[in-house]
């Protein structure tokens, strides 16, 4: 007896993608809190990131067949800016503060990539800014993102402990001497004036 599949519809498609894609983030955080298998997660952040790429193909073929059917009839030219110059793209990411949280606003490197958001908690700050403090006092200058993730593993989520590094790196309170190694960047002072650096970050709206 032949089985029936529903057929998706393409949005259907892009929404399952990215469903899939969190579910495997989720995954490999997990596996990195739990069981400490770094290798193990990394490997599925890079399949997690292979499925953001297929749904951000799917997502782009969706909104070319919607900007097609959209613009029908009507000039093809890319609008520009009053002064004849296209309008400036945003970098990504970009960090700021709200409401005692760190966000994280990022997106893909396709055009069509749609924007997400992430946060990590002041509670989850401290908790960082203390460990790089006490790295600090032991003398140690550099020190393993891997490693801050293990040992504040109990209490802070492995994404939110790399997107506070991330955050403190593009503040420039960090600095990161190779893939995977920080130390502190000159004249950066004690946990609050950390914070105080990211809370002077301007805010940023993501895009309707």
């Amino acid at each position: 007896m032949q089985e029936v599949f529903a057929v998706l519809t393409e949005e259907e498609l892009v929404r399952s993608a990215r469903q899939l894609e969190t579910a495997i983030q989720e995954h490999a955080f997990e596996l990195l809190r739990v069981q400490g298998s770094y290798d193990r997660a990394q490997s599925l952040i890079v399949v997690a990131s292979d499925v953001s790429r297929i749904a951000s193909r799917l997502d782009e073929l969706l909104q070319e067949v919607t900007t097609t059917t959209a613009t029908s009839g009507t000039s093809s030219e890319p609008k520009r800016r009053a002064n004849g110059r296209k309008p400036a793209l945003a970098k990504y990411p970009r960090f700021f503060v709200s409401s005692d949280r760190v966000v994280k606003i990022g997106k893909g490197k396709q055009k069509s990539a749609k924007e997400y958001r992430h946060e990590a908690t002041k509670r989850s700050f401290d908790q960082l800014a203390r460990w790089i403090e006490s790295q600090s006092v032991a003398g140690r200058r550099e020190w393993l993102a891997k490693d801050a993730d293990l040992e504040l593993s109990e209490h802070v989520p492995a994404y939110q402990t790399y997107l506070l590094i991330a955050a403190l790196s593009s503040a420039g309170v960090l600095r990161q001497v190779k893939r995977g190694m920080y130390s502190l960047g000159p004249n950066t002072g004690g946990p609050k004036e950390w914070w105080d650096v990211l809370d002077s970050l301007p805010p940023f709206e993501m895009e309707a």
